[in-house]
């Protein structure tokens, strides 16, 4: 499976939908990451975008994926300094769609040694256990953020496991990504 764009992703309606689920959410705070977390919004999902989002991930794995979980995220400086290091995810899934909800800035993507720049509803599409991901640095200015939905897929047929690939940052592994990444400067 290769790294997929898609642009245009989801309607106003389930955007919407969304965005409602994360002000009626009460958020997870990840001060190492710079982030807020809203967990287990899959079971509230409309399920047109469910479908939909079920049928993007079957076209691009050619596998009968299922939707483990959802997640919104929100990078901003008011929950700790935005920072996303060189990793892979170390689950069972076989795919993550990696939208941009809403941005005020750009804050690109590294996979690999390429970086991707999102826009409003777009997508990264990737296997999150196989390609080595992160962000570049970037200091955020007063009232910057960046919204992502991160929805993660399973083949039920065949259970993957990548928990034995290391997460340490300083890993042998991460090392080309992690010097590209360093290459850049600070965004």
């Amino acid at each position: 499976m290769s790294i997929t764009r898609i642009d245009n992703l989801l309607s106003k309606e389930e955007i919407d939908h969304i965005d409602s689920i994360r002000l009626s959410q009460e958020p997870y705070f990840h001060e190492e990451l710079g982030r807020i977390q809203f967990n287990d919004i899959g079971k509230i999902l409309l399920l047109e975008t469910i479908e939909k989002l079920t049928k993007i991930a079957r076209d691009v794995s050619d596998l009968p994926l299922l939707m483990s979980d959802a997640m919104i995220v929100e990078y901003n400086s008011l929950y700790g300094s935005p920072n996303l290091r060189t990793h892979v995810d170390r689950d069972t899934n076989e795919l993550i769609i990696n939208m941009q909800l809403e941005s005020n800035t750009v804050w690109p993507i590294g996979l690999n040694l390429e970086i991707y720049t999102l826009d409003d509803n777009s997508a990264l599409i990737f296997n999150a256990n196989k390609e080595t991901h992160w962000r570049v640095h970037k200091e955020f200015k007063e009232g910057e953020y960046v919204r992502m939905v991160f929805i993660r897929f399973y083949n039920p047929e065949k259970i993957s496991d990548y928990s034995h690939i290391s997460d340490h940052p300083d890993d042998e592994i991460f090392k080309e990504a992690r010097e590209f990444r360093d290459s850049l400067g600070v965004f």
